[in-house]
């Protein structure tokens, strides 16, 4: 175990006391921010900060941090457990006390690293549509929850089908995003990727491709999936990955993810 950056302090992990009264814990009153680390550095850092303040705002919290004081306690903490590449994982939770209605307005912070390596190319995976439940279109569906219930049985169902990851819906039965990853669609040329009013998680990756290539967001249907001439997913830790398989269709193509992931691993070598 190595260090963790709690409120104001760095402490050991095992050190670390989760309270039965803890409001993430009793009543999903949080959300959490992973930031991919490379050569010690933050990548996309001011694009998670931004969410966080959505975040912060959504949920009613208070916040007390600065982009600058989360970069020098990740900066310190990446240090004193000696990361060099991987990840770290921000954690905010309403201040103890109360019951559905808080006492307060106050937030705390967990920060935690894990070891990893810098972005490369992704081997193709497979998804499942899950559709035994759906995601709302609200703003809390834009923001990184610590209630992902959908998400969490959006991979059980598609680990029981023998998929890498699997499809969410929303109340429309629109196809938004997968179970860890914003989604995106190639056809004829042109790139699209679900609307942030449709539910989506409205994600760090997804950002860092709408500023590198011109996107149209709008809602996707199945039928847009089986039209589409390539299907890839973003995500913050592993980048751009592209799709072979969705259910009993599937993608060969995979050229425009492969380009768009090695443009990120060039501008992330640069950190």
């Amino acid at each position: 175990m190595g260090v963790v950056f709690q409120n104001s302090e760095f402490i050991k992990e095992e050190d670390l006391i989760i309270k039965g009264s803890n409001r993430a814990f009793n009543y999903g009153d949080g959300f959490f921010e992973t930031i991919k680390i490379i050569n010690k550095k933050p990548f996309n850092l001011s694009a998670h900060y931004n969410r966080y303040l959505f975040a912060c705002s959504v949920l009613k919290l208070k916040n007390t941090e600065t982009e600058s004081s989360l970069l020098m306690n990740i900066t310190e903490l990446l240090k004193q457990n000696k990361i060099v590449n991987g990840s770290v994982k921000i954690h905010v939770r309403r201040s103890n006390g109360g019951k559905y209605l808080p006492n307060s307005d106050s937030s705390e912070i967990l920060i935690n690293t894990n070891n990893g390596v810098g972005f490369e190319q992704n081997i193709p995976i497979s998804l499942c549509v899950f559709s035994d439940e759906v995601k709302t279109k609200g703003k809390l569906s834009n923001v990184k929850s610590v209630n992902a219930l959908v998400s969490v049985l959006g991979a059980i169902c598609a680990k029981e089908l023998g998929f890498k990851n699997a499809i969410l819906k929303n109340i429309d039965g629109n196809y938004i995003e997968t179970s860890n990853s914003n989604l995106f669609i190639l056809k004829e040329g042109r790139i699209y990727t679900p609307t942030l009013t449709d539910g989506c998680v409205d994600g760090t990756m997804r950002n860092w491709v709408l500023s590198q290539e011109s996107v149209i967001e709008k809602s996707l249907n199945h039928i847009d999936i089986e039209c589409a001439d390539e299907v890839f997913l973003t995500n913050a830790i592993s980048g751009i990955t592209s799709i072979n398989k969705i259910d009993n269709i599937r993608f060969t193509n995979f050229s425009y993810a492969s380009k768009l992931q090695e443009k990120l691993i060039s501008s992330s070598s640069d950190l």
